[in-house]
């Protein structure tokens, strides 16, 4: 049917033309505070409000309107640009990335699509009555929450003053044990609300690589290499699709391939003009904080809203403890909650859903490689089993079984794999087929340490068992045990009780599945150290996090004198909150008790450790001049291990198989296109960190007077090699 024009389409378009015309007034205005706010607010939600009117979806809550339009959001925005970048070339536009043609192509994609959107959408299910003294003093605490983050983090960059952020984090347990405990006081239609304020408020105040404590980058992840794949795509307001790895830049495959971290950050810069270090940290914290909903949204649709608000918090806490993984990661996380969504999401036409199915496939194949294979496996599995139980009953054999039976259709798993593979083939140059090749190598080889517990390196990690230096450390490493343990409680009890349980079928395969994923980590020597097994314990929880409550309700059923009405509150008291405070360092930091909590306990952390994770200005100032004031594609630079990592990566630009580690056997012989840089660690503590030993820069006095010193702040140095 042909949408037809009348009062409310033009109103809509009235709404949208309006948005754009903010959107213009402030980039030309160029007032920073307003520009960044309103080109935030416009890439986030604009583009996905607009499609979403398109697709004229019912049913839906207020909170998966808001899911679905920041997804949509996200994946028009890596679409579009790259498309720019394929075809502005062709038309004579040498970069396809700039302000004005995003600004422009944007503009003319969302306007047509306005003005044929139907502005008829169901009413709202999840709403918030001002007039409602009680429903007017939560959202006023939520705010309040939020404040107190943001002054507590205020306090403690100007002073070192922790006390509001500890505040913050008893808030949060306080609201956690009053929403289990009673509807009344806390209804649970402000779940969806509670959650995503939590989890903004953690990522940006608690949260060990995204907190706001510095200007610059944190952290000892992949950030670093990414910021380099951005700054690589912004210099050049375009994304090379056929640039190779070389021996210069060793890591940038597949990593530049991903368009999350690519093409998505230069949109975000052009139209929100930040600093580029801010962008990072602001851009993936307010993207992912979305999976708090994403998470609830697709809990909801197995079992009740009380399971699905604290399945939310179990898995944002885990997140929050271990780690949300790569940035490109956080964004894929997004499309990957919203393909499982769709799978299980009822009442939403077929032709749409498949739609929205290949949207959210592309997107997520373009944002991070290995959930794109995680997710393959997934639905690829789950299908196979769908078509077996569909030959058991039927005794008859189709790759497509009826959509009553089965969720997941041939077509839609014969165009992920078609999208995945091609891209896989021809723009990330087999490079995720390499890594699964070198991953295969690793585990055969170490095959002979498979009765070695300590092979399993990081998967021990992963799941919480690790050596415990004090008594608190060691109560919080058997809490996370004991949720693994209600875990698999409630994966065994929604397969044993099948008239009891409200799970589908194919939920309990992706349960199996993710169980396996697990399962593969702790059975294979060094798997889990090629993969992370932090990040794969985390992902799996996407799923598997409701069964972790259902486990503790299976396990409280079974105490008679326990009212049923108390069970949440129980779990909430005695399990899911102790655990959020030890994952969030509260704990640690009242009792006084070192722990890896950046923003709580950095004061009591050596330099050493702080500067493992942490840089600052001047060191950032000599990796920004040394970009500005050399050719850096023919040089090669001396530094320790750490400022090779990170600050030369990310500031000075510099590929990591163009730095060499300083050692104590360094000639002096150093030729005019070598560098040496010099970190406070290495100037001020003497201290120079390679990754098998360190040793004192006194012993290697000698390079430096032979040599140039051509930039120095006291605290940073640069120095050049005079051999020709």
């Amino acid at each position: 049917m042909t949408p037809s024009l009348n009062l409310k389409n033009i109103r809509f378009f009235i709404l949208i033309l309006f948005a754009n015309l903010v959107m213009y007034l402030a980039i030309l205005g160029n007032v920073q505070v307003f520009k960044s706010v309103v080109g935030f607010a416009y890439l986030l939600f604009i583009p996905g409000i607009v499609i979403l009117k398109l697709f004229r979806l019912r049913n839906l809550e207020t909170s998966e309107k808001i899911l679905l339009s920041v997804a949509l959001s996200i994946a028009f925005l890596m679409l579009i640009g790259l498309l720019l970048d394929l075809i502005a070339p062709l038309m004579g536009f040498t970069f396809p990335l700039s302000t004005n043609l995003l600004v422009i192509t944007i503009s003319i994609t969302l306007l047509p699509l306005s003005l044929i959107s139907k502005d008829d959408i169901d009413n709202d299910t999840f709403r918030i009555d001002i007039k409602n003294t009680k429903s007017l003093f939560l959202v006023t605490i939520l705010i309040l929450l939020f404040i107190l983050g943001i002054y507590g983090i205020q306090a403690l960059n100007a002073s070192g003053n922790n006390i509001f952020l500890l505040l913050l984090i008893l808030s949060m347990s306080t609201i956690i044990c009053v929403a289990s405990l009673s509807e009344r006081v806390v209804p649970s239609r402000f779940y969806p609300l509670i959650l995503i304020v939590f989890c903004i408020s953690l990522l940006l105040f608690i949260e060990f690589d995204s907190a706001l404590v510095t200007n610059y980058l944190i952290g000892n992840g992949d950030q670093w290499i990414e910021f380099y794949a951005f700054k690589s795509t912004d210099i050049i307001s375009r994304w090379v699709s056929t640039i190779a790895a070389s021996t210069n830049t060793p890591s940038l495959l597949p990593t530049y391939s991903m368009l999350s971290v690519t093409i998505l950050p230069t949109i975000f810069e052009r139209i929100t003009g930040l600093d580029d270090s801010w962008l990072f940290k602001l851009l993936y914290p307010l993207v992912v904080c979305f999976m708090a909903l994403g998470t609830y949204a697709l809990y909801r649709t197995q079992t009740e809203k009380k399971v699905a608000f604290l399945a939310t918090l179990f898995f944002i806490t885990v997140s929050v403890g271990k780690g949300w993984g790569s940035d490109k990661q956080q964004i894929a996380q997004i499309f990957f909650v919203m393909l499982l969504l769709l799978i299980f999401k009822k009442g939403m036409p077929p032709i749409k859903k498949d739609i929205l199915f290949v949207i959210f496939s592309a997107a997520l194949v373009i944002s991070h490689y290995a959930l794109a294979y995680i997710f393959m496996l997934i639905l690829l599995c789950t299908w196979l089993f769908s078509l077996l139980m569909n030959y058991l009953e039927n005794s008859s054999f189709s790759i497509n079984p009826a959509r009553a039976r089965s969720k997941i259709s041939f077509d839609l798993v014969l165009i992920y794999l078609t999208i995945a593979f091609s891209w896989n083939t021809y723009v990330n140059f087999g490079e995720a087929f390499n890594l699964l090749s070198q991953t295969a190598t690793t585990v055969v080889s170490n095959l002979s340490q498979f009765f070695d517990v300590q092979s399993r390196g990081s998967a021990l990690t992963g799941l919480g068992i690790v050596q415990n230096p004090t008594i608190l450390n060691s109560i919080s490493t058997y809490l996370f045990i004991f949720t693994e343990f209600l875990l698999v409680l409630g994966f065994i009890w929604i397969v044993i009780k099948k008239s009891k349980s409200s799970f589908a079928l194919e939920y309990k395969v992706i349960a199996a599945l993710n169980l396996a994923i697990i399962s593969v980590n702790l059975l294979l020597p060094r798997l889990a150290d090629t993969f992370l097994m932090e990040r794969f314990y985390q992902t799996t929880l996407i799923t598997l996090a409701p069964l972790a409550v259902i486990g503790g309700k299976t396990i409280l059923e079974h105490i008679p004198k326990i009212r049923p009405k108390f069970h949440f509150a129980i779990l909430a008291f005695l399990i899911f909150v102790p655990l959020f405070m030890f994952q969030t360092g509260f704990i640690y930091e009242i009792a006084g008790v070192q722990n890896d909590s950046l923003p709580l306990d950095m004061h009591r952390w050596d330099n050493l450790k702080l500067y493992s994770v942490v840089v600052d200005s001047r060191e950032v100032s000599g990796a920004v001049w040394i970009s500005e004031h050399t050719n850096i594609s023919n040089i090669s630079m001396l530094s320790d291990a750490i400022t090779r990592g990170n600050v030369l990566t990310a500031y000075a630009l510099m590929g990591r198989g163009q730095i060499s580690f300083l050692s104590n056997e360094t000639s002096s012989a150093l030729g005019i296109n070598q560098f040496i840089f010099l970190s406070s660690m290495n100037i001020i503590d003497g201290r120079i960190i390679r990754p098998d030993y360190d040793f004192n820069s006194s012993q290697i006095f000698s390079v430096f007077e032979n040599q140039n010193k051509i930039y120095s702040t006291g605290d940073c140095e640069v120095y050049k090699g005079i051999v020709p």
